[in-house]
């Protein structure tokens, strides 16, 4: 090329998805695109994707901004992967002032703001009086400046803090108004204008995710003055939008654009460049005093619900025989609130709004306060009040479902509480308001004049903290030590040093070190199964080593300083089984004492690294990490996908890495609360992809366990220690999950919908033989499963409503779970077939027609006992009996030429047995009876999108 850039040549292979990004990429440069938006994982190669764009196809001087040194770093070292002619100082630097052909810096260095400045500050103290004023705290200007300056004189530190809020609302104002480069320090204005008069003409942005705020109103603005060059942005995840302001979403949007290519972390891994994983979870209970808390906050709230459905009778009499005890007490003709069941059921028979206006019809009641419209009929259906007659009842499923009470009690009482009990002339009322919402607030809703809203739960906290999933590390990690031995490297991350800030309901209950990251250290150093580990504690003010290794850790901590001509004196003070290291010099940062204790971490002095997610999380990389324990309580999609990011890497030494990360959850199902942190676990996978135990790829929690659902593990209450067991057994598998994953072959990422049922009973699953095949084993989950859904295929094959060219796939999953779904078919023909065979396996309610299921049940006679088996299976007694009624699928029932195709495939593959009519004569009849004798299916069917 003659364009006067000098030859820079990639010296590497670009992996498959690099080269498929790179492609789309190219398209969008010919068509004039100059914003580029990328979406991939950690360990995807981004870096080496971003630098080869620049250097094959941009080719001009760079800009590539990063939210931190490590990452700004690492741009500038993968650029020992492209070889030419200039040296090192010409191709690369890392300085603001340099002149190199690219140049790597943090976010920081071009968006500091000034500070003071004399502008700034007067415009900061006129907003700070103006609001004073604002909020009836000053008269004037003068008697604000007045206490504004006492304040300074008096509670400097308190003066400051405020300062820099005004400060800032000052700024965000400016930047907001388009002045954003004008309010940036004198070293940002100069770095800018140095790139400008270099003439940059790309910039990269890497974890982009970041520039939804100050920085991106910066960049915004200095991209227009830089000329307007070529923007990449990169990113793991796309960010999260929620709290952020509606005119930085814009403009992020606006500044990226839709993303241009997306690399899946299946693909990578099936590629051969991430390692493969397995989620697990451990799950644990509250500790009896924590139970002991959430017990009586739901005691609590179930008894002022009571209160609030207990009859008041109103007092009418005009005149009172004796003036009150007390202001307080109310005097008797006041007229209390009727009971919230009698509320209730006079808004929905006068189809009556809780603001008081009424309307004509049900259906304009339901679509003006849907909420409130489900909330209500549940409410008092399940307290077994009949609704009013022009109110439709829920149907019976959603009845059944196991519903959070605490979600239709919220709208209940959020109408009750707001138009009804506040506004209430009796002080009693108003009272019982006040009680009510107080003990919604423990439980994480907080009820204002506006509505509801949910809040910081202290029942909430004292479950996400509990003491017993600090416990649970000592399990998971004797497990995995027994798996991995000397090659174990484990990482356990919480949110926070400690947790401190525990608020007044719950002091008693946890310390300022629950469920942090010290907190799990110690527990680590305290049990000798995994004080074997040799624990360090890395937090951004601290690092705790376990006494085992303290000599040789500082030993070989002095070495690696040394090599690295980093002037650090390293001390020692010693504490109950663990030495806190402390360096003293200029150059003693968490920067320097991260890196050089995680290549510790990585030679194997200490085998397992303690940490909070601000330092273990985005741009920290540790290619040994084969166990990762989450104990932190965030599920943004953003930092989920960063932390889990860290134990994909590959590990040269281990070609066969297996990486298990661990969730750790506690649970009270029978609680109000007792759900939160499943709730969490749930949203942290729901964005999540992994291989589940039948080779699938799957995206959410259920591909952690069949049994996990969006809205509660289903039976988990009753198995926890059975679940916990098999999380442990499949940690020891490590061979058959790298396996599931397929490695080498494509992936192909078109989701498709399946269905997983659980059929599994005493009657019609593991008892009695298959009719007419000769096949002498038992009915199994997995081929009773089978064989219904084979006999639905073809019948909706032979009724010419599918297509031949479909193909069955049945798969068994863990807890009796087995997968159907149809391969090689339309979305339409899938819905169809899956449909069909979920109301085979559903209730028989108002079902068409319904179909027996006999089984051969065999049993031995006289003449059979004597004989040997091989000879005696011939003379034992085989009896047909029922085992279970199934409907036959609506699509199958609309005519009896249908329903004959249903009966002859499900004679061929099931049972013999007659489709009857269901509403009358032998088939109501059969119906009653199966009804009666517990012979219809209470199958637990879940709904899951899968990948291939």
């Amino acid at each position: 090329m003659n364009d006067g850039f000098p030859e820079i040549r990639f010296q590497g292979q670009l992996r498959p998805s690099q080269a498929e990004a790179i492609a789309v990429v190219e398209q969008q440069l010919a068509a004039g695109q100059k914003r580029l938006h990328v979406v991939a994982p950690p360990g995807s190669g981004k870096t080496v994707l971003g630098l080869f764009l620049w250097a094959h196809h941009i080719r001009k001087p760079a800009l590539v901004l990063s939210p931190n040194s490590a990452i700004q770093s690492q741009w500038a070292a993968r650029t020992d992967l492209f070889q030419s002619t200039l040296t090192p100082k010409q191709l690369v630097s890392t300085e603001t002032g340099g002149s190199a052909l690219l140049t790597s810096l943090t976010y920081q260095s071009v968006t500091l703001p000034r500070r003071g400045d004399a502008d700034l500050e007067a415009d900061a103290l006129d907003f700070w009086i103006d609001v004073l004023i604002y909020k009836e705290q000053a008269q004037d200007p003068a008697e604000a400046e007045i206490w504004i300056n006492d304040l300074k004189v008096h509670n400097p530190d308190y003066y400051e803090k405020r300062m820099r809020v005004y400060r800032k609302a000052v700024r965000d104002d400016a930047i907001l108004k388009g002045n954003a480069l004008e309010m940036l320090h004198d070293s940002s204005q100069q770095t800018l204008e140095t790139f400008k008069q270099q003439g940059v003409g790309l910039i990269i942005l890497d974890e982009c995710h970041h520039l939804m705020g100050h920085w991106g109103r910066v960049l915004a603005d200095a991209h227009d003055y830089l000329d307007q060059p070529v923007i990449i942005g990169l990113t793991a995840t796309p960010p999260d939008e929620k709290g952020k302001r509606p005119d930085d979403i814009d403009r992020y949007n606006d500044f990226f654009g839709p993303i241009d290519y997306e690399v899946p972390i299946p693909a990578v891994v099936k590629d051969g460049y991430l390692a493969p994983y397995q989620d697990l979870a451990y799950f644990v209970r509250p500790s009896p005093e924590e139970l002991s808390y959430v017990a009586n906050t739901d005691d609590q709230l179930q008894l002022i619900m009571e209160t609030l459905c207990t009859a008041r009778v109103s007092e009418t009499v005009s005149e009172p025989e004796s003036l009150p005890d007390s202001e307080t007490e109310e005097p008797p003709s006041v007229e209390r609130a009727e009971p919230l069941q009698d509320w209730l059921l006079q808004l929905l028979t006068e189809l009556e709004l809780p603001s008081g206006q009424v309307v004509e019809d049900w259906t304009t009641f339901e679509r003006r306060d849907p909420s409130l419209a489900d909330a209500s009929r549940l409410f008092l259906q399940h307290r077994g009040i009949p609704l009013p007659p022009h109110v439709p009842p829920l149907s019976v499923d959603l009845m059944e479902e196991d519903i959070p009470r605490l979600n239709y009690w919220a709208p209940v009482l959020d109408r009750y509480i707001r138009h009804r009990l506040r506004r209430s002339p009796s002080q009693a009322d108003q009272e019982l308001a006040q009680q009510a919402v107080d003990q919604l607030r423990l439980l994480g809703l907080q009820i204002t004049e506006t509505g509801c809203q949910a809040c910081a739960s202290p029942v909430g906290r004292v479950i996400a903290y509990s003491r017993n999933k600090i416990k649970a590390l000592v399990p998971i990690l004797s497990q995995e030590i027994e798996n991995l031995r000397e090659n174990i490297r484990a990482v356990v991350i919480a949110d926070f040093e400690k947790t401190s800030a525990t608020s007044a309901e719950v002091e008693h209950l946890l310390d300022e070190e629950a469920g942090g990251a010290i907190a799990a250290f110690k527990q680590l150093v305290n049990n000798p199964p995994t004080d074997w580990l040799n624990p360090v504690l890395l937090t951004g003010s601290s690092v705790l080593v376990d006494d085992d290794i303290a000599d040789q850790l500082q030993s070989r901590a002095e070495e690696w300083l040394r090599a690295r001509d980093i002037d650090v004196t390293l001390s020692r003070e010693p504490f109950d089984g663990f030495d806190l290291l402390n360096g003293s010099g200029s150059q003693w940062s968490p920067r320097v004492y991260v890196e050089m204790i995680t290549d510790l971490f990585q030679a194997g002095v200490t085998r397992c690294l303690v940490g909070t997610r601000g330092l273990l999380g985005e741009g920290w990389d540790a290619n040994k990490i084969n166990v990762l324990i989450d104990l932190t309580t965030v599920t943004t999609s953003m930092t989920v996908n960063q932390l889990r990011g860290r134990s994909f890497r590959l590990d040269p030494d281990q070609p066969e890495k297996v990486a298990n990360n661990w969730d750790v959850v506690c649970i009270a199902p029978e609680f109000t609360k007792g759900l939160d942190d499943y709730e969490r676990f749930n949203k942290k996978h729901c964005r999540l992809f992994g291989v589940t135990d039948d080779g699938l790829i799957e995206k959410g929690v259920g591909h952690v366990h069949a049994a996990f659902t969006e809205l509660k593990p289903e039976g988990l209450e009753e198995s926890v220690q059975l679940l916990n067991s098999d999380m442990l057994t499949r940690s020891t598998k490590r061979a058959e999950s790298r396996k599931l994953w397929k490695i080498g072959e494509p992936y192909q990422g078109i989701p498709l919908k399946s269905i997983e049922i659980n059929s599994s009973s005493r009657k019609g699953s593991g008892w009695g033989f298959m009719p007419f095949q000769g096949l002498r084993s038992p009915w199994s989950a997995e081929s009773l499963t089978k064989a219904v859904s084979r006999a639905v295929l073809e019948s909706l094959q032979e009724a010419g409503q599918l297509s031949h060219e479909s193909s069955l796939q049945i798969g068994a999953r863990s807890g009796n779970y087995i997968r159907v779904f149809l391969d090689r078919a339309s979305e339409a023909d899938c819905e169809l077939f899956l449909d069909a065979v979920n109301q085979v396996f559903g209730p028989v309610q108002g079902a068409r027609y319904v179909i027996p299921r006999h089984v051969n049940q065999i049993e031995d006679t006289w003449i059979s006992r004597l004989l040997p088996d091989l000879l005696g299976r011939f003379f034992r007694k085989t009896e047909q009996e029922l085992a279970m009624v199934h409907a036959v699928p609506a699509a199958l029932a609309r005519n009896k030429r249908l329903v004959a195709i249903f009966q002859s495939r499900w004679n061929q593959h099931v049972s013999p047995g007659e489709a009857l009519f269901a509403y009358r004569g032998a088939g109501a009849e059969l119906v009653e009876e199966a009804q009666r004798a517990g012979f219809v299916p209470h199958s637990k069917i879940h709904e899951k999108e899968i990948f291939l």
